[in-house]
């Protein structure tokens, strides 16, 4: 965990935690106070991310109004708010990385936007799964509705909490299309 994500998470512990198929055993692991983990294995290492419940949710905000303290956000590009949004995010979630990241202040530092927008996108994916687990309609098979959430790598985003960032103008290494 970068510098960053360790202020907010310094106190907590990493348990393990298991993605289940069942909406009612993510809802009761979450509401006993169990984390949910996914592991992302990239050509630069492994991370893990932790699912996060909405007081992490704040947490990544509160971040970012920090970042963002006596800045006037109208005279920033929207581009450049979405890359803060994802830093802040990476920050927040990866709990488990490799010593470069954890060695790094924040996810702002790293300079493969590619690794951190492919982390993003995969985190949005395990996020939109989560969701998805908890609403009831579970893992997406090849018979789910256009739009829903899959496993695919390709797939695309649907809303979310998330969705200004899955949306809307392409980010470099974020977005596919702007690449």
């Amino acid at each position: 965990m970068n510098k960053a994500g360790k202020a907010i998470e310094e106190n907590k512990k990493l348990e393990e935690g298991a993605n289940s198929k069942e909406h009612n055993e993510i809802l009761e692991k979450l509401l006993s106070g169990e984390d949910i983990f996914e592991t992302i294995d990239t050509p630069r290492g492994q991370f893990v991310m932790k699912y996060p419940r909405p007081r992490t949710l704040r947490q990544i905000q509160v971040l970012l109004a920090q970042r963002f303290e006596g800045t006037d956000l109208s005279k920033l590009p929207e581009r450049t708010v979405r890359f803060y949004e994802l830093y802040a995010t990476l920050d927040v979630v990866v709990v488990k990385a490799p010593k470069w990241w954890d060695d790094l202040d924040s996810a702002e530092d790293c300079p493969d936007d590619q690794l951190a927008g492919d982390l993003y996108r995969r985190y949005l994916r395990f996020y939109n799964r989560i969701q998805s687990e908890i609403a009831g309609t579970g893992t997406q098979s090849r018979d789910s509705p256009e739009g829903s959430v899959t496993d695919d790598k390709e797939a695309s985003l649907g809303d979310g909490a998330f969705s200004g960032l899955a949306h809307g103008q392409p980010v470099p290494g974020v977005d596919r299309r702007a690449d």
